[in-house]
């Protein structure tokens, strides 16, 4: 399987992410990647993407010459929600001006894992919103080693890594967004993106590049999404934390509500501890129809804007989504018309909203 990405800004460092969201153990049999000039697959310089730290973490400086180009990905012993992450090594790269004069760079990645084909659940269509679309090809056989031939099938449903990340010799920032579908925003129209990439992808431009990595996942509860989160802000050093305080997917019940406020404030404080800078969310408006548990979700709503008011920076979904009454319910155009998950006009405004406070935060 193979992906061209579009960065922004000229990568000098590439290393790719790969998961395990499954029971069993699987591996990556090999992994290429290529700068490119132009959105083809023709006389590309491929490297060989190494794992000699065997999925692990590792400042690129100290990257060693190897020749372990297969990454063994360990079973996953927790719920779906909280993958396995694991990295391959850090590869030096030089970035190819595009032949088309468009914006950025261009990149292509290669992924072959004998006997395995992993597509994405959540990826609906391109969102034009954005700007920025990536393209996908699959192809048989192992073309991740020369010759580097393949005959390749365009695929935008299937990718070659879940994530990669890249240094540049232009500073810019990170975001990660941490929670459940509200932060993913699975249910909007065709499965658009988010309010988080919206947000990046506003203030971001090719002298002060905005990432966002997705640490939203449809289903988590607050455990779930803070224990990946965590792994998160720890290992990608993002500059800021987009933490959600609250999910539905919880025990309705006031000790639940406590718990998951108290682990998005231990989340929190670990991103402070690494420079990171955290922004809270209040509870999206979803207990219309539920007084019961709505009283519990405003307490929580409380705690948060009283966090704020104290100078921890708030977006504020429950003021932006909400119609204001008690219980509080997405206004018609907000939510996408199954009373719990925004619509792409809300995700829309809260992308706005967003990129507002993350532009304070970065001047």
């Amino acid at each position: 399987m193979g992906s061209l990405f579009h960065l922004e800004s000229e990568p000098c460092w590439v290393r790719l992410l790969y998961f395990n969201d499954q029971p069993e153990p699987w591996s990556i049999d090999g992994a290429a990647i290529a700068a490119t000039d132009a959105a083809s697959d023709n006389d590309l310089s491929w490297q060989r993407v190494t794992f000699c730290q065997r999925g692990a973490d590792r400042d690129p400086l100290l990257v060693e010459a190897s020749e372990m180009y297969r990454l063994e990905m360990p079973a996953n012993t927790r719920d779906p929600g909280q993958p396995v992450l694991m990295f391959s090594d850090w590869v030096a790269l030089s970035a190819r001006p595009r032949k088309d004069g468009g914006p950025g760079y261009l990149l292509q990645v290669r992924t072959y894992a004998a006997g395995r084909q992993r597509y994405s659940p959540s990826v609906g269509m391109p969102d034009p919103s954005l700007g920025r679309l990536c393209g996908g090809f699959v192809a048989d056989g192992d073309a991740t080693c020369p010759p580097w031939t393949c005959d390749a099938r365009p695929s935008d449903r299937i990718f070659a890594c879940y994530g990669l990340q890249y240094i540049s010799p232009v500073a810019g920032a990170t975001v990660i967004g941490i929670g459940d579908s509200i932060m993913h925003s699975s249910c909007t129209a065709g499965e658009l993106s988010g309010f988080g990439v919206r947000a990046c992808a506003l203030l971001s431009r090719p002298d002060r590049p905005v990432s966002y990595v997705s640490e939203g996942f449809p289903g988590r509860n607050s455990l779930g999404y803070c224990v990946n989160g965590a792994w998160g802000i720890t290992h990608l050093s993002p500059q800021i934390a987009l933490i959600q305080t609250w999910s539905q997917n919880e025990e309705w019940s006031a000790a639940a509500a406590d718990l998951a406020f108290s682990r998005a404030m231990a989340l929190a404080e670990l991103a402070r501890r690494r420079d990171c800078v955290p922004i809270l969310t209040t509870a999206a408006p979803v207990f219309a129809r539920d007084p019961g548990p709505e009283r519990h979700r405003r307490a929580n709503i409380d705690r948060v804007r009283a966090a704020g008011a104290r100078g921890i920076a708030v977006l504020d979904l429950d003021a932006l989504w909400g119609t204001g009454a008690e219980p509080n319910a997405y206004r018609g155009d907000m939510g996408c018309g199954d009373f719990m998950h925004p619509s792409d006009k809300g995700c829309q405004m809260a992308g706005k909203a967003l990129a507002e406070i993350i532009a304070r935060l970065l001047d």
